[in-house]
């Protein structure tokens, strides 16, 4: 019995020496927090800002810089946008024009100051007209006449595509009044370079 004692002393005298047991670490316990780029947020990548890039103002059809160098195939109208389409080559050049006086509608009679409406040719060119040049359009034509002998009236004529009446009138602010008795009205610069470059029995076809 004595014996059992004294071997129970010795073992937990033993056990006390040696010191305190280190805590075991369970690291799949551990959560270390990780820092988040300051751009971000909620998640999603940060987004670089977007500089616009510069772009020039876009010409208008009347102003881009352009000369006739070939025959004129044709020309168009646009009596409610005051413009005159020269088609040549592969391209075309647009003209600010004016129109006559009362220029809505289609010229029906003499005296009505209305530029026709309908589809016609160059008939005749004058180098030495009024309006400095002009290229006479081919109204009355059939249709034309068919109907002013229905309504009792005379048609009119003398229609021509021409430059500037007066010195006084601003070559690049004409157009800004519709003057002319039913012409069609460029300045004088602008009717030499189309006068220059059309032939006889050109079509034009003139819009409302």
């Amino acid at each position: 019995m004595i014996l059992l004692l004294a071997v129970a002393v010795l073992s937990i005298s033993s056990t006390g020496s040696s010191g305190p047991t280190k805590p075991k670490v369970y690291r799949d316990t551990i959560y270390r927090w990780k820092t988040k780029p300051a751009q971000a947020s909620a998640g999603k990548p940060a987004v670089r800002p977007v500089v616009p890039k510069y772009k020039a103002p876009e010409l208008t059809e009347e102003d881009r810089p352009i000369r006739i160098t070939s025959i004129i195939k044709r020309f168009r109208v646009k009596k409610s946008e005051q413009k005159l389409y020269a088609y040549f080559a592969d391209t075309f050049k647009v003209f600010r024009i004016s129109l006559g006086a009362s220029p809505v509608g289609h010229k029906t009679r003499q005296g009505d100051n209305k530029t026709p409406e309908g589809t016609y040719r160059i008939s005749y060119k004058n180098p030495n007209s009024r309006g400095y040049r002009s290229l006479k359009i081919s109204y009355p034509n059939e249709a034309d006449l068919s109907n002013a002998r229905r309504m009792g009236v005379n048609p009119g004529g003398d229609i021509f595509i021409h430059g500037l009446w007066w010195p006084q009138q601003d070559p690049a602010t004409h157009w800004k009044d519709n003057w002319t008795r039913g012409c069609i009205a460029l300045n004088n610069e602008q009717i030499e370079e189309i006068f220059d470059h059309t032939g006889v029995d050109t079509e034009i076809t003139i819009l409302p």
